[in-house]
């Protein structure tokens, strides 16, 4: 602790003023509360009422989702470039208005054809800019230190707003169709999300200190600025291209791939899983927002822990519950027993944030967001076939069985994976 800034030294800079990247770290999670908990979590309670609406099989309501990772896939990397060279601010901005629009958009749909462009083409292609990756691009360039519990904090309120948002939504869709809660999501988008881009500013260096609110070190760094292989790995930022010809980079990805395609379908499926399992979809989403509401406390005590012990460890354990928490839900009936199996599936919404933590461990600030949007394509694959392939299977089977089993053995493998995963070793590049 330090003397001098008292109990909160933490959230303070050496001037002794509130650190700004805090304020960064509020409108992060204030974004990622409302707007990217409906984006990301909400699919699952749109899941049936679309389905019998627009006439759809499993596979084909799961369509949309595994379409928009295939977008998503090939503008990661173009988003993760825009980012770095333009700032978070524009990008976050025009990304939360267009998804707003999608919403908006999608209200006055009522083919399956239409429905899938508006998702793709409009809602997916602002998320991909206005949410997670642009919030832990933000968080990775203010925090080094205290990374670990920056990321946890949006991770968190990420899962605390699933608590709230994914059971309203819910009531909305079964009350007035999903239509009207799709156009409310729109206005809600433009109205609240959209304003909380105007809190980001491109780096601590821009406004005089260092990251965690540090003293600059004698060498100021121009972010904007584009740097030479020597002073990237001096400084322990790789670029993209350093980057990639490392096995951190490929056992990350594979890791990312394995756990994201389970976390993915399964998020996806959590409502149907749950009707499928004896729930009404309403108590299906009462579960998973009630599971989320748990997951924040344990996000943030895990957040803390990560930036005192291996984050890697820590993952590997996590993703194991993860696993044990599907086969639980496979096996087991009852709402109490079925509710307390997917407590252990929490390891794999601790672990989110701690993922991307990892990105910034391995590979620095300066290229964040185009290292990370060079994973994309990678574990967008996946995500792909991974939802439809798990409607597929209950379209054919009337069951999730194969679908859960599946997902424990793929987690073990991510769980194995990161406990494994080691930082490059830096070796001097040249600039030839």
């Amino acid at each position: 602790m330090n003397k001098k800034t008292g109990e909160f030294a933490h959230f303070r800079s050496e001037t002794g003023q509130i650190f700004h990247g805090w304020y960064i770290v509020a409108a992060s999670a204030w974004t990622n509360a409302i707007g990217g908990s409906v984006q990301w979590q909400g699919f699952t309670v749109f899941f049936l009422p679309i389905a019998n609406s627009l006439g759809l099989s499993h596979a084909q309501a799961a369509l949309p989702f595994a379409l928009a990772r295939a977008e998503s896939g090939i503008t990661g990397p173009i988003a993760g470039w825009l980012i770095d060279k333009y700032g978070v601010k524009p990008l976050m901005f025009i990304g939360t208005i267009l998804t707003g629009i999608g919403y908006i958009l999608l209200a006055r749909t009522n083919s399956f054809l239409t429905f899938l462009l508006v998702y793709i083409f409009v809602i997916s292609l602002g998320a991909s800019t206005g949410f997670m990756q642009a919030a832990s691009t933000s968080i990775n360039m203010w925090f080094v230190k205290y990374r670990g519990m920056a990321m946890s904090l949006n991770s968190a309120a990420f899962r605390l707003g699933g608590a709230f948002m994914v059971p309203l939504l819910s009531i909305v869709v079964l009350k007035y169709g999903w239509q009207t809660a799709a156009f409310w999501v729109g206005i809600g988008m433009v109205v609240l999300i959209a304003p909380s881009a105007l809190v980001f500013k491109r780096s601590p260096e821009s406004i005089g200190t260092g990251p965690d609110g540090e003293k600059l070190r004698p060498k100021k760094i121009d972010l904007k600025k584009p740097i030479s292989s020597n002073e990237s790995t001096a400084e322990h930022d790789w670029t993209p291209r350093q980057a990639v010809k490392t096995s951190s980079f490929w056992t990350l990805a594979l890791g990312t791939v394995l756990r994201m395609v389970v976390h993915g379908t399964i998020f996806i499926h959590f409502v149907p899983i749950l009707v499928w399992k004896g729930e009404s979809q309403q108590s299906a989403a009462n579960m998973i927002g009630a599971m989320a509401l748990i997951s924040v406390p344990i996000i943030l005590i895990f957040g803390w822990f990560s930036d005192k012990f291996s984050r890697q460890k820590l993952m590997s354990g996590l993703y194991l519950s993860a696993g044990i928490s599907l086969l639980m839900i496979n096996y087991v009936d009852g709402t109490w027993p079925i509710f307390l199996s997917m407590m252990l599936f929490i390891g794999t919404e601790v672990g989110s944030g701690l993922n991307w933590a990892l990105v910034g461990d391995l590979f620095g600030r300066r290229h964040f967001a185009t290292i990370r949007g060079w994973l994309a394509p990678i574990y967008n694959i996946a995500l792909i076939f991974g939802p439809v392939g798990a409607g597929f299977i209950k379209d054919q089977t009337n069951s999730y069985e194969i679908v859960l089993v599946a997902g424990f053995f793929l987690m073990v493998g991510a769980s194995t994976t990161f406990f494994f995963l080691r930082k490059p070793k830096v070796k001097p590049y040249s600039n030839n």
